[in-house]
This record gives C-alpha cells, sequence and structure tokens, in this order.
C-alpha cells in the first residue's frame, strides 16, 4: 500500500496564525502517523485539541476512500518567526511514493518541493513570522527640497497580499520657504533601493584603462632626500593624504644630461658634464642618442660615482653601452615596473609614504600619482539590482554612475554610407561569477556577484556601502521583493491663511500676522474686502521672511484690522495621496518613496 501525496499548503502563515487543510492520498488502508512540531518551542500539535502541547502526540490513521482529510489550526506568531516541522510516518506495510529530489540554487536539498520518499518519512517545513511594515514617505535624493516628510506605514504578512489601501503623506517646509507645485504625480515618480556593500578587489575588464587620470600636480610632489634603500619615500613639505591615496600608481618624469666623456677605459662606466646624483637613481633605465645599445637592451643605472672619485661618473650594468657623444635621457624604475602607494602618512609621519617595492630615487625627483579606477566590482548582493539602476549614495562614488554592461568597439569606414560598429567586447552589467546565493528559509536572500558601472569608481571604494536604485514599481519589486500597484495618485497644498493687523486704506502695502509660506511672485491673496470680481492681488515682495510683517500687493486694498487672507498657489505643506495594493509582499520590512524633487519646487 503507498501513500501518493500529501497535499498541504506550505505557504508562510500569516503573523494571527490560520486554520489550514490538509489531504492525504493513497490506497485504501494505507496506515500512516502525521507528526507536527513547533520548532521554536518544542510543542507538539495536538490533532484533538487544535492547540500545541509540551508533551509528545502525533495523528496515527489509516485512509479510507482514497484520502484521509483534516485541518491544523496554527496560532499566531510568537516572537519573530516560528517554524512547524511536519513529519508524515508510513507506517510497516505502507511506503511513500517514489522519491524526486529537488535543491536549491545553493545545492541544499528543498524539502518542500521534493515529492515522496526513499524512506518510511517524508518531511515538511512551514514558516511564520511577524508582520511586516511597507512605508511610503517623500524624498529629496540630492536635499533640494527642504522640508520635513512624514510617512505612512501598511502591515502586510510576508509574501501576502493586502487589497487596495488609501495613503496619505505630508511634505512639511521650512518656516522661511513654502511649495509649488510642478506636476502631478505618476508611477515614474516612484524611488526605491537597496544597500550594497562593495568587496575589496575590483576585476579589470579586458582594454581597459584602470590608471586613466593623473592627480594634478602639487606643491610638495618633490622627493625631499635621495632614496638608497627601502620603500618608505619622503617628500618635500606636504600633507600627502590630501592628495594621495593607497592604491595610487606612481610614476616620475625622465631627467637628461650630456655625456662628457668614457669612463676612462672602463666600458661600463660614463662621465657626465654635471653631477649625476641630481639626474639619475640606481635603477633606472637609460636610453637616448649617447647609448649604442639602448635600441635593443635594457641598460640600468648600478652605481654613481662608481670610484668615489667623480660625482659625474655613474656605471651601467652592460658594456659598450655608449657612444663618445649624445643625450642621454634616464627613467626611473617605476615607469616600467608598477609600483603603487601602500601607505599613507607612514607610521604617523604627514610627508612619507610607502611603496609596493623598493624602489631608488634621486633628490628632488617630482613623482606622479594617479588613482586607480575601475568599472567592474564586486558586490554583496546583485540580485535587488536591475542595469540602468543609479547609485544614489555613497562616500567614494563617481558623480552620476549608472549600473550599466561594458563594451568596447570600433567604427570602420566612418563617415561613408559602409560605416559600421564593431563590438569587439560585450560584458553584462551583472554577472554571479558562478557563486552560490545565500538562501534563508528556502527564499533566496543575497547573490553575490560582479557589477559594472558606466562611470570608474575610484579604489577607496572597497569596503564602502553604497545605495543603488531606480524609479518606478517594476524597480521597488526588484530592490525589495514587494509587488505593489499604485493608483490615483494626486499631490495637493494646503492653503495658507494670515490675518491682518491693522486697517488698509487705498494702499498696496498689508500687515499681516504671519507672512509664512506666502511666495513673493506666485501666491494670490483672496478675502473679504477684496474685490472677487477682480483678479485676485499677487503678492509682490513681504518685508520679513517669517514672522509678522508687510506684504506688498500687485494692487493697493481697503480692509479692515483682523479680516482673514488666504493665498494660493504656494504652500507650506504639501499632501500625496493615492492607493497602494499589495499583490505579494517580500520577506522584509520596505520603504518606497516618492521623489518630491520631481514634484515640488521650493520657494
Amino acid at each position: 500500500m503507498i501513500i501518493k501525496a500529501f497535499n498541504l499548503d506550505l505557504s508562510n502563515i500569516p503573523a494571527n496564525g490560520e486554520i489550514r487543510t490538509f489531504d492525504i492520498v493513497g490506497d485504501n488502508g494505507a496506515e500512516f502517523i502525521l507528526e507536527i512540531k513547533d520548532n521554536d518551542t518544542g510543542n507538539y500539535y495536538n490533532f484533538y485539541t487544535d492547540t500545541f502541547q509540551s508533551g509528545k502526540t502525533v495523528l496515527e490513521q489509516s485512509i479510507l476512500n482514497g484520502v484521509y482529510t483534516g485541518a491544523i489550526t496554527f496560532p499566531a506568531v510568537t516572537g519573530s518567526r516560528d517554524q512547524y516541522d511536519i513529519y508524515l510516518y508510513a507506517k510497516p506495510g505502507t511506503t511513500h511514493a517514489d522519491y524526486s529530489e529537488f535543491r536549491f540554487a545553493d545545492g541544499t536539498l528543498d524539502i518542500n518541493s521534493s515529492v515522496g520518499s526513499n524512506s518510511l518519512i517524508l518531511q515538511k517545513v512551514i514558516y511564520q513570522y511577524s508582520a511586516l511594515t511597507l512605508t511610503i514617505q517623500g524624498n529629496s535624493p540630492n536635499s533640494s527640497v527642504t522640508g520635513t516628510f512624514a510617512e505612512q506605514t501598511i502591515s502586510v504578512d510576508r509574501s501576502k497580499s493586502k487589497g487596495a489601501t488609501p495613503f496619505s503623506i505630508t511634505a512639511t517646509s521650512l518656516p522661511s520657504t513654502s511649495y509649488k507645485i510642478i506636476k502631478q504625480p505618476d508611477l515614474l515618480d516612484l524611488l526605491s533601493f537597496a544597500s550594497f556593500t562593495v568587496g575589496s578587489s575590483p576585476e579589470l575588464l579586458p582594454d581597459e584603462n584602470q590608471y586613466p587620470t593623473a592627480t594634478p600636480a602639487f606643491t610638495g610632489d618633490t622627493i625631499n632626500a635621495a632614496v638608497t634603500s627601502g620603500s618608505v619615500v619622503t617628500m618635500t613639505d606636504v600633507v600627502l593624504s590630501e592628495h594621495v591615496t593607497v592604491g595610487d600608481k606612481i610614476t616620475s618624469p625622465t631627467s637628461d644630461g650630456a655625456i662628457a666623456a668614457e669612463g676612462g677605459g672602463e666600458t661600463r662606466k660614463v662621465v657626465m658634464s654635471v653631477a649625476v646624483a641630481g639626474i639619475m637613481a640606481v635603477g633606472d633605465q637609460v636610453s637616448g642618442p649617447g647609448c649604442t645599445l639602448c635600441n635593443t637592451q635594457v641598460i640600468l643605472v648600478t652605481h654613481l660615482d662608481p670610484d668615489g672619485d667623480n660625482a659625474n661618473e655613474f656605471q651601467v650594468d652592460i658594456e659598450d653601452a655608449f657612444a663618445n657623444a649624445g643625450d642621454l635621457h634616464f627613467s626611473s624604475k617605476v615607469n616600467r615596473s608598477l609600483t603603487t602607494v601602500t601607505v599613507v602618512e607612514t607610521s604617523g609621519v604627514n610627508t612619507d609614504f610607502t611603496m609596493s617595492q623598493a624602489i631608488q630615487f634621486r633628490s628632488g625627483q617630482s613623482l606622479t600619482f594617479t588613482k586607480q579606477k575601475n568599472h567592474q566590482w564586486p558586490l554583496d548582493d546583485i540580485s535587488k539590482i536591475t542595469e540602468g539602476n543609479f547609485v544614489i549614495a555613497g562616500t567614494n562614488v563617481t558623480t552620476g554612475s549608472l549600473v550599466s554592461s561594458y563594451e568596447k568597439s570600433t567604427i570602420i569606414n566612418a563617415g561613408t554610407q559602409f560605416e559600421e560598429t564593431l563590438i569587439s567586447q560585450q560584458i553584462p552589467a551583472l554577472r554571479s561569477k558562478n557563486q552560490k546565493p545565500t538562501i534563508t528559509d528556502g527564499v533566496i536572500t543575497t547573490q553575490p556577484g560582479n557589477v559594472i558601472f558606466n562611470n570608474q569608481q575610484v579604489l577607496a571604494l572597497a569596503g564602502d556601502t553604497i545605495q543603488i536604485g531606480g524609479y518606478g514599481q517594476q524597480n521597488f519589486s526588484t530592490t525589495s521583493g514587494y509587488s505593489v500597484l499604485f493608483t490615483d495618485l494626486a499631490i495637493s497644498l494646503s492653503p495658507i491663511t494670515t490675518t491682518t493687523t491693522s486697517a488698509v486704506s487705498d494702499s498696496t502695502t498689508v500687515p499681516v500676522a504671519s507672512v509664512n509660506g506666502i511666495a513673493p511672485g506666485i501666491s494670490a491673496v483672496s478675502g473679504i474686502g477684496i474685490d472677487a470680481t477682480e483678479e485676485d492681488p499677487i503678492v509682490e515682495s513681504r518685508s520679513v521672511t517669517s514672522g509678522a510683517g508687510n506684504l506688498i500687493l500687485s494692487s493697493a486694498q481697503t480692509l479692515e484690522d483682523g479680516v482673514t487672507l488666504t493665498s494660493s498657489n504656494a504652500g507650506q505643506v504639501a499632501t500625496i495621496t493615492g492607493n497602494v495594493e499589495i499583490i505579494q509582499a517580500g520577506t522584509a520590512d520596505k520603504t518606497i518613496f516618492f521623489d518630491v524633487e520631481r514634484l515640488l519646487s521650493v520657494v
């Protein structure tokens, strides 16, 4: 006899609990034992009292008429999460249907998707979580719309739905300013983003120049004293941390000098017309018209004043390298072997830095520092990012950075009817690089991988936390795991009222108790005493930015003391309203924003 199927809704249980029915389908007479255990409390479900108890209890039955039907009452969640382990045992003489195994993307067993069993035990699991909170709020990404943005929260069960719910959020300006509506909101004004941790090692893309632009020359970019050993360099009076960062590539301009004579019969020695310590260092590469072998071999300086008797003499590592006349050029080892800054302000000395290798330098030699920049970076999670998303916040992020694929192309036959673009490299914006995701309670929570930005990012980005996001409902679905539908969106301004503090007779100057929120050149004023048959006068100016003061109107008015005036076209409280339906909630509390910079201007 066979147990053919165990039918039970294995989705998350709502926070407040739920009654769920189950069917055990199989041959008549098939015998089973059903056990349900609360993993968090250790209690067992009693099928006769419909409660969980500390003592072990099970349901022991047999199948009649092809199916056994029952129900389970799950209580409200205790704490933030409950887990119910469910075991269906086939008693001796009964077996389960043939086993068909499923696994998650990380390789672990997916017991809920697997079918049947190759033993007498069939196991399932159900999770229950406390309710989630969806928050709706205004946001000014560039901080150009100032004020206070109130929020509204909506409670929803994890992975569940919730019908259309009305919401209303406000933006309140500073006392000295007010808002003007730019346009009515639409779905593309919805802004959402998530936070990500950047890995420590960017990856070089094909044909990418990761040292694109040198740092401009700065006062103190010359070496204070010759470096003859080690990797620590002392620069002239400068605070290096203001100009140099770890990872900077180091280069140096070449220096020149003229040969005076060969080194007294020594084929590796040359006498220059000036002291050699001022134009070269040990390890420099020599080139120039005066070097007969430089076009075919790398010639290196090995000694300065090799005999200790001539400050103008140096020695190289190759014999017969020089003619008896001509100029020579000297290039530091940093120009032919990648050398980077590993420590800025070594041992706390603000003029010192440490290099990635030991190189000798001459005193007064100038250095050039070029910051490493890369398009491709590892992130702790790429599952919440879509190509086209932009970086909203990050200390070391290049302004205007987008998530973008990488492409290298060449244009042939330019300017002709046969012009064509040939793509040599094309790499997608997001790649997992075969890394396994993190799966928690059967749900992918993170997927590490690489992201490519349209702009190169400085090496200092490594280890940073950055925010990436975009606009629209679909973007919110990607960043949060929620599926939502916004309808009936609108924005309005609350009217501003004030009162006259004295009577006015045929004058454009009107004293009022408060000028707060009244915008010169925009606000129109109405009220008792202002001719309703004429166009409402415009406030041309105000004597103060807040508090009691005078309004200068576009036309003269005669008004009594204490008259209430209403100002339109601008306001200090903007209200965004609408309805939101949660088609399916995600797995954590989330916030979705309205970008108020698209809706309001500060006046």
